[in-house]
């Protein structure tokens, strides 16, 4: 009888973990290369338990899988690497002899297997499941015809080739699989991953040798006595002879493989499956060996013409009819950055095909440029002086989701310190620390042990060069950033502001984002470019001219491309901390600000 996995109680704690040992060969690519994978279930309760566990064991046998593939394609390297120093020498006039022999032998296997002929050689090879008896003669006449043409002779033996690397074994070149690793002085155990992939290595070569090629100079392919032979051409057509046994997956196929190859960010499926759904839309679900530049330069023009934020009769048009509805109207449209991204959605997949799923040799995706984004203007302006004086005075909008108090605070943060909008919302009362004095927030990732924990919405960075520390402005704390700092930690608080609630993508911001967009149009500031991140522009033009541009981007998490900046990463707190007091906003009375937040 067989046991069916269950959650483990750790016997110090009493929580229940998932609990996987991680097959031995797998290791270096599953998860650090431990054995075994343990995730905690953050619950006592049996019954809670279980209902948690299988969305773990999802997630196990996911990364699995992609350990599975990564162990199998350095395989493939190593087994190209021995099939070609095991080849070395050979023509492919003499590759094109040994298909043409296992074209024989599953000829042979085949007739044997109908009792046409006994105790044949090729027999004792297994090539499948053999064909019904009218259709193995109609295959030996096809193959008759076709070797009788000399452009064409190798095209049966390259079906042959491609029939044995879809068998479940591959025992008709196991002869070869042991000579090739005999050489190379490897143990490649029939079943085992290396004895597949020097299998795979080695039928690709014969394919490759087999390959059909049409002679441009010749006048005729098909001789005269083969097409009037018994008044009539064999039952199988020509068409049907040199159409590829191999049929490329289509993009939406793609996709799928991508979206379970590893593990990806809800946010990014998302995005990119919208990106083939737009594409399927225009041009039908087609292989991806079908896919021209022209199709994709077709849906860039489609996307750049697509109403943004379309209302809900015409976004359920088809895209082409939502183009037109968008000129008629003057409808806004996607932008540059929006296009862009949904074309790089099709080149992934594309290049997915090519590089992992080797259904096609080149991503013509890389042929087609990304839209111009217009560089003299700024998609983002910084505040004026008086557009500060209105925000900081004006009454904060009560909104559910957002609380009047967390509002407040980032407002009071963003022009102090220039965070994003998503550093701030996803601050943890772990992130304010001191040193040598000096109260700073740490811009920083989850640890491990954190991101790993279920039910726990890990911090994401937008790049490296985000990571980073920034001192409390004197304001900040007078106003008492501190306190709220002390009263998260002694409420034992997992966020700094912890009414704002994260959505499906990770995201604790959303909601903030449309309550601020809202207060701001409510006060007459509803310019499209004016933003929360508004305030990182604002913050940066304070210090322009007051502090060196290397401090300057040291502070915003920005990074100046210049190689001498990688080294020695980071600044001294002191230095950093008088560059973060150098800003000040004049047309502001902070001091009555700073009264209506400790009134909150």
């Amino acid at each position: 009888m067989i046991r069916m996995a269950v959650p483990t109680q750790d016997p110090r704690t009493g929580i229940y973990i998932f609990r996987r040992v991680v097959p031995k060969a797998l290791r270096p690519f599953f998860d650090g290369g431990k054995s075994e994978y343990k995730r905690s279930l953050d619950t006592r309760d049996p019954e809670t338990a279980k209902s948690r566990y299988p969305a773990q064991a999802d997630i196990y046998e996911m990364k699995l899988a992609a350990a599975r593939r990564a162990l199998l394609n350095q395989h493939l390297q190593a087994a190209t690497a021995m099939v070609d120093t095991f080849l070395e020498g050979y023509d492919d006039n003499t590759l094109r002899g040994i298909a043409r022999k296992l074209a024989s032998l599953e000829s042979e296997a085949f007739s044997n297997a109908h009792g046409l002929m006994r105790n044949a050689p090729g027999a004792r090879y297994d090539f499948g499941t053999p064909p019904a008896l009218t259709d193995l003669k109609d295959h030996l006449s096809r193959q008759q015809m076709l070797e009788s043409v000399p452009d064409l002779e190798s095209l049966p033996w390259l079906e042959t080739i491609r029939r044995v690397s879809t068998l479940p074994s591959l025992d008709p070149i196991d002869w070869a699989i042991a000579s090739i690793a005999y050489q190379a002085g490897a143990d490649a155990e029939p079943g085992s991953e290396l004895h597949e992939a020097i299998g795979r290595a080695y039928l690709d070569r014969l394919c490759a040798a087999c390959a059909v090629r049409i002679e441009p100079s010749r006048s005729r392919i098909i001789p005269a006595p083969i097409i009037i032979v018994g008044g009539a051409q064999p039952a199988t057509s020509l068409a049907a002879a040199i159409t590829p046994s191999k049929v490329a997956p289509t993009i939406t196929a793609v996709y799928d493989d991508w979206s379970t190859f590893k593990p990806r960010e809800p946010k990014l499926l998302t995005e990119w499956a919208t990106a083939v759904r737009r594409f399927v839309a225009l041009n039908g679900d087609l292989p991806v060996d079908q896919i021209t530049a022209a199709m994709l330069r077709d849906y860039r023009r489609t996307c750049a013409g697509l109403p943004s934020r379309a209302r809900k009769d015409i976004a359920s048009l088809p895209l082409r009819d939502q183009v037109e509805a968008a000129k008629a109207q003057s409808l806004p449209t996607l932008a540059a950055d929006t296009v862009n991204k949904a074309l790089s959605g099709l080149r992934v997949m594309l290049d997915h095909a090519v590089e992992v799923m080797e259904a096609i040799e080149e991503n013509v995706g890389k042929t087609v440029t990304s839209l111009p984004r217009d560089g003299n203007e700024d998609a983002r302006l910084p505040f004026e002086p008086d557009d500060l004086k209105v925000i900081f005075s004006a009454p904060l909008p009560e909104k559910s989701g957002v609380s009047v108090e967390t509002l407040f605070w980032l407002l009071l943060l963003a022009p102090f310190t220039g965070c994003r909008l998503e550093e701030l919302g996803t601050l943890r009362p772990g992130n304010i620390r001191e040193f040598d004095g000096i109260p700073y927030i740490a811009i920083e990732r989850d640890r491990r042990q954190v991101r790993e924990r279920e039910g726990t919405h890990r911090k994401r960075v937008k790049t490296s060069s985000s990571l980073r520390h920034v001192p409390l402005h004197p304001l900040l704390i007078e106003a008492g950033f501190l306190d709220l700092v002390e009263r998260r930690r002694a409420a034992d608080e997992e966020w700094l502001f912890s009414d704002l609630e994260t959505n499906k993508y990770g995201s604790r911001t959303q909601r903030l984002s449309r309550v601020f967009n809202d207060f701001l149009d409510g006060i007459g500031l509803s310019d499209p470019e004016l933003v929360f991140y508004s305030f990182r522009h604002t913050g940066k033009r304070a210090l322009r001219g007051k502090v060196i541009g290397e401090i300057v981007d040291l502070l915003f998490g920005h990074a100046d491309n210049k190689v001498s900046s990688t080294y020695g990463r980071g600044a001294d707190m002191q230095t950093l901390y008088d560059a973060i007091v150098k800003i000040s906003y004049p047309s502001v009375d902070w001091d009555s600000v700073i009264a209506r937040i400790k009134a909150l």
